[in-house]
């Protein structure tokens, strides 16, 4: 008679940890705040900033439409903010979505500090000192503002975007069959 030979495979560690869902989550929202510091980033080289024109007797003056373009670096903000959250979201409901509640408030937790990223990153990236600048400015000198988030609702268009496609995939996505309700679906002879 041969014994038999018990064969035991192992997992690797990685997929293990993979399997347990606070891994999961804390790995998706550390790759999320990473995606934030890359709309900071992004924030900062392409949010417009308007500009004063230093007059002859050195008093600052800005035009009508810079004044108007004072929110321009809102509205990048939010643009950048809400593709990020949407991606946030898509990504959050294909890593979590058999985790039950988890999902949402991964999708939130995750966009918020993306969101927040994005905000301080892009402080700290842009420029700073407009108070100096413009002081040690000469008559005909042009000195941009700082890049400044005036509207701090801002931060929270991440999350918002981000729980929007996890709701619609929640309504809309099938359910997965599990091995019980298979079992019933089976005719019986």
């Amino acid at each position: 008679m041969s014994e038999g030979l018990l064969v035991v495979t192992r997992r690797s560690q990685l997929a293990e940890l993979w399997d347990n869902s606070w891994w999961r989550f804390v790995v998706f929202v550390a790759s999320s705040v990473l995606v934030g510091a890359l709309g900071g980033l992004l924030w900062s080289a392409t949010a417009p900033r308007p500009t004063y024109l230093v007059q002859e007797d050195l008093t600052a003056f800005i035009s009508e439409r810079g004044q108007a373009a004072m929110i321009g670096a809102d509205a990048s903000f939010v643009l950048i903010t809400g593709i990020v959250g949407v991606g946030i979201g898509l990504v959050g409901w294909f890593v979590l979505y058999r985790r039950g509640w988890l999902v949402i408030v991964g999708s939130i937790v995750a966009a918020a500090a993306a969101s927040l990223m994005t905000w301080r990153l892009g402080l700290i990236v842009g420029d700073t000192g407009f108070a100096q600048r413009l002081a040690s400015a000469s008559a005909g000198d042009v000195v941009p503002v700082d890049l400044q988030l005036r509207a701090l609702a801002a931060l929270l268009v991440a999350p918002f975007a981000a729980i929007t496609p996890v709701m619609l995939l929640a309504a809309f996505w099938p359910e997965p069959l599990d091995e019980q309700h298979l079992e019933e679906l089976e005719p019986t002879q």
